[in-house]
């Protein structure tokens, strides 16, 4: 049975790749919506964040983002984040990059009101599902006083 689900896997992703295009030309713009979990020493939340992308080179492009950390535990935040990518294309269906950038993070913590500065390191994939439809996973270590956070987040974007 198990086989049986990888090959009906590897089928779907062969017919989602079917016309794939790679969207990591110099002027590709692309605004996506993320859902995460953040789950470091310091806080465990869920995360929701919108992006926007912008391909200054055909291999760099900047990425501001905007997080929510979903309240758990008494605390709460929001972050505005400022990245870089180094896209390097494997194919023209799927991608990975390097990111590294800064934040700025505005924390609630039973009520005392917390805003930090920190920076953003990580690395991220992605598969170019059709030419307007991305897909990626996205790993970053944000480093903020009080508030380390590793984070995992899964994001759907469109290309324009």
């Amino acid at each position: 049975m198990r086989q049986m689900q990888r090959w009906m896997f590897v089928l779907a992703l062969t017919i989602l790749s079917l016309g794939a295009y790679a969207q990591t030309e110099k002027g590709i713009s692309s605004a996506g919506f993320t859902i995460g979990y953040g789950f470091g020493p310091d806080a465990k939340n869920a995360t929701l964040g919108l992006d926007y992308r912008y391909n200054i080179l055909d291999e760099v492009r900047i990425s501001p983002f905007l997080a929510y950390f979903v309240k758990n535990d008494g605390l709460s935040a929001w972050a505005i984040d400022l990245n870089a990518h180094y896209v390097v294309q494997l194919s023209d269906m799927f991608g990975f990059y390097p990111l590294g950038g800064l934040s700025l993070s505005f924390w609630d913590v039973w009520g005392y009101n917390a805003t930090r500065f920190g920076v953003n390191i990580g690395l991220g994939g992605e598969l170019y599902a059709t030419k307007e439809i991305t897909v990626g996973v996205e790993f970053k270590y944000n480093a903020i006083k009080d508030f380390h956070q590793p984070m995992l987040g899964v994001r759907v974007g469109y290309s324009f």
